[in-house]
């Protein structure tokens, strides 16, 4: 949904008298339109008072107090072996204490046989309880170990660090077959620039970004005008289809073709950071669902060499958890950075530098950028009306 269709859908949710239950993972509208949250769990349906920035606060809370919980297990089980070593030590010292007065004649055979049955028994006993504490010990760690299905931090590597021109665009024009979408276009992409275009669904965003990159199969070009790319530019294009994933290639094919250069080794160890382990990594691509497919396009691009990421609505088919580390990845990642992408709450959180909207055939800069949500979203709106 674009954000007329969101803006639509709210206003109707504030005046809608009934109950109402939303399964979204776009946090910016759940907070205009919830004030109770509920999280499916593996073990449960948990509920948190509030809209969803609350519920995320609370998660913080709730995983900073099960991370004490695991250390405070962890230091238990470390003093609890360290105590059951210092009294199976003692006891052995005090086998040997005996043996040694013996063989010196401080005592007879009879005393030290009784030494050593004390010791032995003393022993035993100490290592039954000491065993069952260790294994309390062991069983707390376990139970206070925070469970986790997340991705590792993604890591995008830019093919090269120097600022230099990447896309110049002057007075084109983008037309799909007859049709006129974008007129007069001005735009110029550098290294380090990140921007973020948004319109309404059909105004041509897409569109703009295959036309520019010439994508085979499609009917969009841009016409008159100057178009200058910069030479040898390597530019990655996830879309909200995935297409970057072939389909007739398995899981490690998709990844080896991503980059040649990487051993066997690598690119199972990056995929297994993606959650594709043991024998699914020789499935077809064809059979993965919409958030895997996500998932491993995301890993694609992690081994690649980039100029420019080129994001075409990225967060539509991921969880929320997986759209975090898509937020670290990001902000990690030094090149140039193109997004088209109506969730407000994640374009918040990756410093784009750039806003555009596409308004009446025109792609105009904006006067907020998305780091001021709610003035950005107003002036989207208002582009709309």
């Amino acid at each position: 949904m674009d954000l007329e269709a969101l803006e639509s859908l709210r206003q109707f949710l504030l005046n809608f008298t009934g109950a109402y239950v939303i399964v979204s993972h776009k946090p910016f509208f759940l907070d205009q339109v919830t004030d109770i949250t509920w999280e499916l769990t593996p073990v449960g349906l948990k509920v948190y008072g509030g809209n969803f920035s609350q519920y995320r606060e609370q998660k913080e809370i709730e995983l900073e107090a099960a991370l004490r919980s695991h250390e405070a297990a962890r230091k238990e089980l470390k003093r609890t072996q360290a105590t059951a070593m210092q009294e199976q030590q003692r006891a052995a010292q005090s086998s040997r204490n005996g043996h040694a007065k013996f063989l010196n004649g401080s005592i007879d055979r009879m005393a030290a046989g009784l030494i050593k049955t004390k010791a032995e028994v003393s022993t035993g006993t100490a290592k039954k309880k000491h065993e069952a504490a260790v294994a309390k010990a062991n069983q707390k760690v376990a139970e206070t170990k925070v469970k986790t299905t997340k991705v590792t931090s993604i890591q995008l590597e830019e093919k090269n660090q120097k600022r230099r021109n990447l896309i110049h665009i002057q007075g084109a024009n983008l037309r799909v077959s007859e049709r006129l979408l974008i007129q007069n276009i001005q735009l110029h992409v550098s290294s380090g620039d990140r921007i973020a275009i948004i319109g309404a669904n059909g105004s041509g965003k897409s569109s703009l970004v295959k036309a520019i990159l010439g994508m085979q199969n499609q009917a969009a070009v841009l016409e008159s005008g100057d178009v200058l790319l910069a030479p040898a530019m390597k530019a990655v294009y996830l879309d909200q289809t995935y297409e970057l994933v072939n389909r007739r290639h398995t899981i490690l094919e998709n990844m080896q073709a991503a980059n040649p250069n990487l051993s066997y080794q690598l690119l199972r160890q990056q995929l297994g950071h993606f959650l594709f382990k043991y024998d699914d990594v020789h499935k077809s691509a064809s059979v993965l669902s919409g958030g895997e497919l996500a998932r491993l396009a995301i890993a694609m691009i992690s081994i690649s060499e980039i100029d420019l990421l080129i994001l075409d609505e990225p967060t539509n088919n991921l969880d929320i958890e997986t759209v975090e580390q898509m937020v670290v990845g990001i902000n990690d990642y030094q090149g140039a950075l193109w997004v088209i992408s109506h969730d407000i709450d994640f374009l918040s959180r990756i410093n784009i530098t750039q806003g555009f909207k596409l308004k009446e055939q025109t792609l105009q800069m904006t006067t907020y950028l998305p780091s001021t949500p709610e003035q950005y979203y107003r002036e989207l709106l208002e582009c709309h009306q």
